[in-house]
């Protein structure tokens, strides 16, 4: 195993245990088999983390994540821990978007990918799907499954918080359109377990 990932596999363990009081996670079954297209809430420094820990903890495959260029550009380090950048609005996007088809393309490989492209509130109640996703899938098929990846924080009566972290393997149809409100309705479902939550 490269000393980057190694590196980064011991430094995201114990900065979750460091800053989390508790982890709690919820997982669907999944096909070892294929690659996973890993899509989630983006509303932390820590969504990199999370998809980390679950590359390693959950899904045994190598970690990738699709990074704003702006972002990783402050952040040049992570280009040895799997980020890979992306320009909005600019004619490399489809160099991205076709490299993370290649990716996908070896079962071994998980790409963590963020619907809305940019940070949005943990209380964001509606995910608008950047279309460069479909295009991700199409170019993927059939070796592809597609997790959504909900990323939920609360302190309830503790001090520290707990990370509540739930996938959801999807199983429908591969239109964008779908994909979207599959994916909304597995966020409402996330946050109406929140309420049931006794920790």
């Amino acid at each position: 195993m490269p000393f980057y990932v190694a590196f980064f596999r011991f430094y995201t363990n114990r900065m979750l245990k460091r800053y989390f009081r508790k982890i709690h996670l919820e997982t669907d079954p999944f096909d070892s088999q294929k690659s996973i297209l890993l899509i989630a809430n983006h509303f932390s420094w820590w969504d990199g983390f999370i998809g980390n820990y679950l590359s390693y903890n959950t899904y045994r495959k190598k970690f990738h994540v699709m990074m704003l260029e702006e972002q990783l550009e402050k952040r040049k380090f992570l280009n040895k821990a799997g980020a890979y950048s992306v320009k909005k609005h600019s004619r490399s996007i489809l160099e991205s978007l076709n490299y993370s088809a290649e990716i996908l393309s070896s079962p071994e490989h998980m790409v963590m990918m963020f619907p809305q492209g940019h940070f949005e509130s943990l209380y964001e109640r509606d995910f608008s799907f950047a279309r460069g996703i479909g295009r991700i899938i199409d170019r993927s098929e059939p070796q592809l499954q597609i997790v959504f990846n909900i990323n939920l924080v609360d302190y309830f009566s503790k001090q520290a918080p707990t990370l509540f972290i739930r996938c959801h393997t999807y199983q429908g149809s591969r239109a964008l359109d779908d994909i979207e409100k599959a994916f909304n309705q597995f966020h409402m479902t996330c946050i109406s377990k929140q309420n049931e939550q006794l920790v």
